[in-house]
């Protein structure tokens, strides 16, 4: 194959990953690296080229024998050897934050199992996906969100085991419509309604009619929210205060955008980050509170992280399209 044919994804992102074990310590048999390298020359072309990038930044600096094509025999009785510059104007956070980012996606990985095995539906990062109910109702699932099933005679119940859904509800009074998530509870008493986990609290947020949320922590047991409402209910909080949302633009991403008004750089870079299949970071605790305004689309969130680079005047560091590091 020639140098200047393209590094198929397959290889750069294992390149990716033996990089951050190598770099974060976690590497236990240099051997194996050696192994891998020389086994296809590719190999040895995509840690070169991550090589080269660190060595540009002043993170690390690439050892010559990685830069050619190996063999095996190149490795058959030493050990890797591998040093650091000392830069004077270092970027230290860099090779850092990248072999961090990159062990993360290996690890959330093998964590997603367990959701995998008590779904019904799910989707995977990026995706989006609808799901039509035996009763007529239906669920749209956004980005990374999984959901189960309990139909019963007497009652239509979906539990929210992670991400976010937007709920149309068919009409059945005799069969109440319930989500269960976070601890709480939202039924129905309308059309149209999303339910989103957050980790630490849920949010529930109303686009036609109303729905009955219920928390079991807190003074208020239960409230009711209309369209155009939004609360959040979790551990510490009860049940939150229903504020006034833009339906529209909660449920922008079921057309494949995200719409910000006057947001935090670090809000708008999470949430586009949903829907990267890889890790994105931000870097700079004088970025985090830019403020930014713009509609954004998902299904190509490489560019939108490439259109708010250019609207801030901010640099990224790129390894294929799974790992984006974006600094000033």
């Amino acid at each position: 194959m020639s140098a200047e044919q393209p590094i198929p994804k397959t290889i750069a992102d294992e390149a990716a990953r033996w990089f951050a074990d190598r770099d974060s310590g976690l590497l236990e048999d240099e051997w194996e690296l050696a192994a891998w390298l020389a086994a296809d020359p590719r190999h040895a072309r995509a840690f070169a080229e991550m090589e080269a990038v660190w060595a540009d930044l002043g993170g690390v600096q690439a050892a010559l024998d990685v830069r050619a094509s190996l063999t095996p025999p190149r490795y058959s009785h030493r050990r890797l050897s591998w040093r650091r510059q000392r830069p004077g104007k270092p970027r230290r956070w860099v090779p850092v934050a990248v072999a961090a980012s990159l062990a993360m996606l290996v690890v959330g990985a093998v964590q997603d199992w367990p959701t995998r095995l008590q779904s019904d539906a799910m989707t995977a990062t990026g995706e989006r996906r609808t799901v039509g109910l035996p009763d007529g109702s239906r669920v749209q699932l956004n980005t990374a969100s999984a959901i189960a099933f309990d139909y019963r005679a007497d009652r239509r119940v979906i539990r929210l085991l992670k991400g976010e859904a937007l709920f149309t509800v068919a009409a059945d009074p005799s069969r109440p419509f319930t989500v269960e998530a976070g601890g709480g509870s939202t039924t129905a008493l309308g059309t149209r309604f999303l339910v989103r986990d957050l980790g630490e609290s849920t949010r529930v947020t109303v686009t036609e009619h109303s729905v009955r949320v219920a928390y079991p922590e807190g003074q208020t047991a239960q409230t009711r929210i209309r369209e155009g409402q939004s609360l959040l209910y979790g551990p510490g909080r009860g049940l939150g205060t229903a504020m006034p949302v833009n339906a529209g633009d909660a449920e922008a991403w079921t057309q494949g955008v995200l719409v910000f008004e006057n947001r935090p750089l670090s809000e708008v870079v999470a949430e586009l980050g949903r829907y990267h299949p890889g890790y994105v970071r931000l870097i700079g605790a004088d970025m985090q509170s830019r403020r930014v305004s713009g509609v954004f689309s998902i299904d190509d969130p490489v560019s939108s992280f490439a259109k708010l680079q250019r609207s801030l005047g901010l640099r990224s560091i790129q390894i294929t399209d799974r790992l984006i590091v974006i600094f000033r």
